[in-house]
C-alpha cells in the first residue's frame, strides 16, 4: 500500500523504466542513488526514457541502492529485461574480498624496491605495474590504456605546481604497447587535475554524458575513463589514469582496484615529487592538438638547453637538460592562451 501510495500513482507500472521515472522525480532520491551508484543523475534520467539500456552489473547496483519496500516491485519489472537477475542472487551470503593486484606483484614491487639500481627502478616498477593493470582490468582485450602523469615542479622555489605531465603508459588495441612516447601536459581542465586537486578517484562513466561533475581532456579511442591520485600520506606525486574503448566500463570493484594499484605506483617517486595540497594550483592547459607542435620539437629544445649550457661554461646532464626543456615547453603551453587571446584582440 505505501508502495502504491508512494510510487505507483494508482495505476500497475508496466515496465522497470516507468518505476525509476517515477522515483527520480525525488530529485533528493535521485541523487542518492547516483552517489550509491557511481553514476551521474544524467545517467539515470536516460535509463529511464530508454535512450540507453544498463548494463547487468549497473542494475545490481540499482536494487542495492533503491529503498528497500521498492525492491521487489522493482525486481518484477526487471525480470523480462534481465532474466539472470532471478536466476542469481543480487548479494551473496559469503562476504567477497575486495580486488587487489595479485600477492606476486606485491612481492615483486618490494623486491625491487631495495635491490633495484635507482636508474633502472622507476621504469622497471612501472612496467610491472602497468603490464598487470592491463592484464587484470582488460582481460579479453577490449580496449584499455593506462598512464602515470607526475606533477610539474614549479618553475621556482615558493612557486606552485602548475600542470601535470603523462611520464609512461602502456595500451591494448586501440592504443600501441607502449604509449610512453605519447606525452601530453595535463591541468585543471582534465579529469587528472580533478582527481590531483580533490586528493581522491574521479570518473566519467561516458564521454557521450551529457553533463558531468568533473572536466575531461578526452583523447582518441577513449570513452570512459578513471583517475586516481599517486599521494604519500597526505602529499601528491601525480595520478594514475585508467582510459576505455567502452563506456561505463569500470565497476566500483574495479575503481577499488585501481585505487590500491595507485598505492603501489606511489612506490616509484621519490619524497621531494610529492608536494602538499597547498602547493598545487593546476592553471588549464591548451588541447592536445595545440600542444603537439611543442612536443614533437622536445629534443631540439633539448639541444638548445645543452648549448647554452655550454656557451655558459657550466656542465648539464642529460636528465637536467630534458627537464629544463619540459619547464620551457609548460611555459610556453601556458603562455599560449593569452597569446591567441591578444592576436585575436589585435585583429578585431
Amino acid at each position: 500500500m505505501i508502495f502504491q501510495e508512494r510510487y505507483g500513482k494508482g495505476r500497475h507500472l508496466q515496465t522497470w523504466q516507468e518505476l525509476l521515472s517515477q522515483l527520480i522525480e525525488d530529485i533528493q532520491l535521485e541523487r542518492r542513488l547516483a552517489q550509491e551508484m557511481g553514476v551521474q543523475p544524467i545517467t539515470l534520467r536516460r535509463w529511464a526514457r530508454g535512450v540507453v539500456q544498463p548494463r547487468e552489473d549497473n542494475i545490481r547496483r540499482l536494487l542495492k541502492a533503491v529503498p528497500r519496500e521498492i525492491h521487489p516491485e522493482l525486481m518484477r519489472l526487471l525480470a523480462k529485461d534481465f532474466p539472470k537477475l532471478l536466476e542469481q542472487p543480487a548479494e551473496s551470503s559469503v562476504p567477497t574480498a575486495l580486488p587487489a593486484p595479485p600477492i606476486e606483484v606485491y612481492v615483486r614491487a618490494l623486491s625491487m624496491y631495495t635491490t633495484t639500481p635507482p636508474a633502472l627502478y622507476p621504469e622497471a616498477l612501472y612496467d610491472l605495474l602497468l603490464q598487470q593493470m592491463l592484464r587484470q582490468l582488460d582481460p579479453e582485450q577490449h580496449g584499455l590504456a593506462v598512464t602515470v602523469a607526475r606533477c610539474m615542479p614549479p618553475p621556482a622555489p615558493g612557486q606552485k605546481v602548475r600542470s601535470l605531465r603523462e611520464i609512461v603508459g602502456r595500451g591494448n588495441p586501440p592504443w600501441p604497447r607502449d604509449l610512453s612516447q605519447q606525452t601530453i601536459f595535463l591541468g585543471a581542465e582534465s579529469l587528472a587535475g580533478a582527481a590531483v586537486t580533490h586528493c581522491r578517484l574521479v570518473t566519467i562513466p561516458s564521454r557521450d554524458e551529457e553533463y558531468s561533475l568533473f572536466p575531461a581532456h578526452w583523447v582518441e579511442h577513449e570513452q570512459s575513463a578513471v583517475a586516481c591520485p599517486i599521494l604519500w600520506q597526505t602529499r601528491v606525486a601525480g595520478c594514475l589514469i585508467v582510459s576505455s574503448a567502452l563506456p561505463h566500463a569500470f565497476t566500483q570493484a574495479q575503481q577499488s582496484l585501481i585505487e590500491r594499484y595507485a598505492q603501489l605506483m606511489s612506490l616509484s617517486f621519490r619524497p621531494e615529487a610529492f608536494y602538499s595540497h597547498s602547493d598545487i594550483e593546476l592553471r588549464l592547459m591548451p588541447l592536445y592538438i595545440e600542444q603537439l607542435p611543442y612536443l614533437r620539437n622536445f629534443r631540439r629544445y633539448v639541444s638548445r638547453k645543452v648549448e647554452e649550457a655550454n656557451v655558459a661554461g657550466r656542465s648539464l646532464s642529460l636528465s637536467e637538460a630534458q627537464e629544463a626543456a619540459w619547464r620551457e615547453i609548460e611555459e610556453q603551453l601556458l603562455e599560449l592562451p593569452l597569446r591567441q587571446a591578444k592576436e585575436d584582440g589585435e585583429r578585431r
